[in-house]
C-alpha cells in the first residue's frame, strides 16, 4: 500500500518559489530577509512564509491513500501594502497552473483556493503588510 507524502510536494513548492527570487522560510522567516539593518530605516527585503497542510489522502479499493490532496498557504510579508501585493503576484505566477516535480508523483495543476485581504500589522514597529494566499494540487502515483 502506498500512502502519499505531503513533504516532498511542500519541497518542491520552496524550490519553485526560490527559482522565483523569492526568499521562502517554512513556518519561519527565512533568513537574510526582513529589515536589513535598523527596522524603518533601512530595506526591507520581502519574502514568503509556507505553512503546508498534511493533506487528505484518496485512492481506490486496492490503494485507498494513493492520491494526495495537497495544500499550502503561503504568507507574503512586505514593508509596504504594494510590497506585499507584489510578493502574492510573483508566488502566483510561479505557482498557478503549473505542475510541479515530485519523484514517484504525478501532479495536476496547482491552482488558487483562498486568499485574504492584504493587511498591515500593527503589533509590530515599523509595520509590515502581509499578503496570503492557499494553494492546492492533486498528486497521484506516477
Amino acid at each position: 500500500m502506498t500512502v502519499a507524502a505531503s513533504r516532498p510536494h511542500t519541497d518542491a513548492v520552496a524550490e519553485r518559489l526560490e527559482a522565483a527570487g523569492l526568499p521562502v522560510g517554512r513556518g519561519y522567516k527565512p533568513d537574510g530577509s526582513g529589515w536589513q539593518g535598523e527596522p524603518g530605516g533601512s530595506d526591507f527585503e520581502p519574502y514568503v512564509v509556507l505553512y503546508p497542510t498534511p493533506g487528505l489522502t484518496d485512492g481506490d479499493l486496492c490503494d485507498p491513500h494513493s492520491y494526495l490532496d495537497y495544500q499550502v498557504q503561503a504568507t507574503c510579508v512586505a514593508a509596504t501594502q504594494e510590497g506585499a501585493e507584489t510578493v502574492v503576484d510573483t508566488v502566483r505566477a510561479a505557482l498557478i497552473g503549473v505542475r510541479l516535480t515530485v519523484a514517484g508523483r504525478s501532479l495536476y495543476p496547482f491552482q488558487s483556493v483562498a486568499s485574504s485581504p492584504t493587511t498591515r500589522d500593527d503589533g509590530v514597529s515599523p509595520p509590515v503588510h502581509y499578503a496570503v494566499e492557499q494553494f492546492s494540487c492533486r498528486s497521484g502515483p506516477a
